[in-house]
Parts: C-alpha cells; structure tokens; sequence
C-alpha cells in the first residue's frame, strides 16, 4: 500500500503484534509498542486502521468486555440496544440506495455505543480511554456516537421511557399542588381556631359592625 511503505517496517511489526493479540485476545503492551514503532500515536492509529482495513480484520469485542475493562457495566445493556438500531437503521439506509450490508461489529461502533448511552444517561466514560486501547481516533469515535444518540431517540423503547418520564413529572407536579393546598387550608384552619387568630377575627368583626355603623350616619 502506497500509505505504508517500506521504511515503516517497524509500524507494520508492530501493528501486527498488536492486530494478532487482539484477534487471540492476549494481553500486549501498548506503550512498548508505540515506543518500538517510533512514531506519534495518532499516526500510529492512522496506520492501524489503514492495515485493519487492508486485511479486512476487525478487533473483536464485546459489551460485556467493555463493561468490565472500562468499568461502565451500567452502560452496556443500553448500548447494546443503541448499537442494534444503529446497525439496523443504516443497513436499512444502505438497502434502499442498493449497498451491500454494512459490517459495525468492530470496536468503533461499539465503544461509540458506550459513549452514546453514557451521554443518554449523563454518565461519565473516558472516550480517550477507547481509543488508546483500541486505536482509535476521537474525532471519529465522537462523530460516531453523536450520531448514535440521535437515532437512538427515534428507538420505541427511548419515546417509552420519555413518555413515561414525562407523566411521572406531570403526576409530581400535579400532587406537588395538591399538598400544597392541603397544607394551606391546614394552616388556615389552625390560625383560625388559634387564640390570637379567634380575637383578630373578634377585632376584624367589630371593625366591619362599626364601619357599617358609620356609613348609615352619613347617609342619614
């Protein structure tokens, strides 16, 4: 490939070390890695993606991994879900314009899943951890799972939840006004039967016989 020669041996071994541990699931160590590679990261990550490519392989993944590697099991149930409508929306996209099927196994799609569930739910997850472990670059994982939580949005389950959010709030705010009337006609009641409130009532009674009193005088 014209994008990786051959004074880049060194990036091409050690992309295939890590490629291999990947696929076999064998745990490497990627600063040594880099270091051996003698190149900056991002273009490292280029060039893992352009070999990724080439050999048509893809770093195999699961949410439960990401789950326990990242810690964000509470995210993976969800992104799950978010990555199925994802695939699901997009083939049918690439169906109707007459495109083969999309493959969005690899880490990229899944991980942007995770970052999508987590913006969905307002948790935290380090994006910058998904793509030092898998090669990936930000803007593209970024991209990705702004796109995801978009669609996720149109997801039945999704209008569910809001919807039901919505009448949850709707029925807080409605009994949220009912105690508070309760409480006013409560307060009402006691400052009535109050001594203090009985002989204001006696003074405001008395005020009203005299002031009707005054008006009969001045119109006789």
């Amino acid at each position: 490939s014209s994008g990786i020669n051959a004074e880049y041996g060194e990036v091409k071994v050690c992309i295939c070390i890590e490629l291999s541990a990947r696929q076999h699931r064998l745990s490497f160590e990627k600063p040594f890695l880099l270091k051996l590679a003698g190149i900056p990261q991002r273009q490292y990550k280029t060039a893992y993606a352009l070999v990724e490519s080439l050999l048509k392989v893809k770093t195999l993944v699961t949410f439960d991994q990401l789950g326990v590697q990242f810690m964000c099991g509470g995210l993976t149930a969800r992104a799950a879900k978010i990555h199925s409508y994802y695939t699901k929306r997009l083939n049918q996209r690439q169906a109707e314009m007459g495109y083969p099927p999309l493959d969005l196994e690899g880490a990229l799609y899944k991980c942007a899943a995770v970052l999508a569930s987590a913006r969905l739910t307002k948790s935290k997850v380090s994006q910058k951890d998904f793509c030092s472990t898998f090669s990936l670059t930000i803007t593209q994982l970024d991209s990705i799972a702004k796109d995801m939580v978009v669609l996720s949005k149109e997801m039945p389950e999704e209008r569910t939840e809001e919807s039901i959010a919505s009448q949850i709030h709707s029925r807080a705010g409605a009994e949220k006004r009912v105690t508070k009337e309760k409480e006013k006609v409560r307060e009402d009641l006691l400052w009535r039967f109050s001594p203090l409130g009985q002989l204001v009532s006696v003074y405001n009674q008395d005020f009203v016989e005299w002031k009707e009193k005054m008006l009969q005088i001045a119109r006789s």
